[in-house]
């Protein structure tokens, strides 16, 4: 019978590690604003998720995945949002901020973004609202600068 167990315990280790790594293969054109986040998505986010402090939300159409986003419950952080890249314009990422919002129980969570990404969630932040509290030159990449919002004083 323990044998059985061990063998059933693998498994599930087996089928948590392809679905994590098929979710970090989506998200890891970010470590081109973010040189560290293979390390906080295994040695931090991983973590977080079994021990319910954070949580990925996905936005599925016609029984594909459009896109996710991932909170931080404690912080109220929203702390990714993507929307892939054959799926955006659409309307899709709206969705995934109102699924995170809703998780959140907040329309105003903390979260923070590169200078280059900035731009391109700017029409975005504003529709709702976010409040630009700070930003910070060289806290991922020499001189570049990351925005922070709704951040609790």
């Amino acid at each position: 019978m323990r044998h059985n167990k061990e063998v059933y315990n693998n498994h599930l280790i087996d089928i948590y590690g392809t679905y994590f790594n098929n979710i970090y293969s989506r998200l890891n054109s970010a470590e081109e604003y973010y040189p560290n986040f293979r390390e906080w998505y295994y040695q931090k986010v991983l973590p977080d998720i079994i021990s319910n402090n954070r949580e990925f939300l996905f936005d599925i159409r016609d029984s594909r995945v459009v896109g996710l986003s991932l909170v931080k419950y404690e912080e109220k952080k929203l702390c990714t949002l993507k929307v892939f890249e054959q799926y955006q314009n659409r309307g899709y990422g709206l969705n995934l901020f109102e699924k995170s919002f809703e998780a959140l129980g907040t329309n105003k969570p903390f979260l923070t973004v590169s200078e280059e990404k900035h731009i391109e969630f700017k029409k975005i932040f504003k529709y709702y609202g976010f409040e630009l509290t700070s930003v910070k030159t060289g806290l991922y990449r020499d001189n570049k600068l990351e925005y922070f919002f709704n951040q609790k004083k």
